[in-house]
């Protein structure tokens, strides 16, 4: 079970994050170990992701067992600091609360500060020098020819040999710390699009927006 690096791309735009846990007894999970694993990658991805507010939404409420369930869960919530008001239970198939979740989902998101900006609408810069806040060793070049993009710089292609891209972990660290370099924002003035081809050193991937 896993985000995924393109889902988690789109989680550090939204302002309230829904966290949905399922409830069916059947299912075979534990639902405070599908929670913890879930914050983890969001932790793991970027430091801040928690910083949006959150409502853990139980689901499948109409399944035998589940409202057992959720009240177990919901005392491990407690326990754990989480507010009682950002913890609903709520079925798709009967409705039950979904309304309720709509309402609490609107107040939060009106009172949410905006956590990703969107780029201006700018001609694509051939050859665009960035430089990362830090040394001189983190300033970085972003180039553009009928490959794609490269990214030329001694830190960030020192991350990119370092990166171990064969496990999940290693390629939430590795798109975390480009983030962070401000390589993602490079790329997207520059014009990078979904599906554009970037290279770092020896390493070259596709570009998800």
């Amino acid at each position: 079970m896993g985000l995924g690096i393109q889902f988690l791309r789109h989680v550090e735009r939204t302002r309230v994050i829904l966290h949905l846990v399922e409830m069916d007894p059947d299912s075979g999970r534990d639902p405070l170990t599908d929670y913890h694993q879930i914050q983890k990658e969001l932790t793991t991805y970027d430091d801040n992701m928690l910083a949006r507010p959150e409502i853990v939404v139980a689901t499948k409420m109409d399944m035998p067992g589940a409202q057992e369930r959720f009240d177990t869960f919901k005392q491990q919530l407690l326990a754990e600091g989480v507010a009682a008001d950002h913890i609903m239970a709520i079925s798709s198939v009967t409705h039950d609360n979904v309304q309720p979740l709509l309402y609490t989902t609107a107040r939060l998101l009106a009172d949410a500060p905006s956590f990703f900006e969107e780029a201006t609408d700018t001609d694509a810069a051939q050859n665009v020098d960035y430089a990362y806040q830090g040394n001189a060793d983190d300033q970085f070049k972003v180039t553009e020819d009928e490959n794609g993009f490269t990214v030329v710089g001694a830190g960030v292609e020192r991350v990119a040999a370092m990166a171990n891209l064969d496990h999940d972990d290693g390629v939430l660290r590795f798109a975390r710390k480009l983030r962070h370099m401000g390589v993602d924002a490079a790329l997207r003035e520059a014009g990078a699009k979904e599906g554009d081809s970037v290279t770092i050193g020896d390493l070259t991937f596709i570009y998800e927006d």
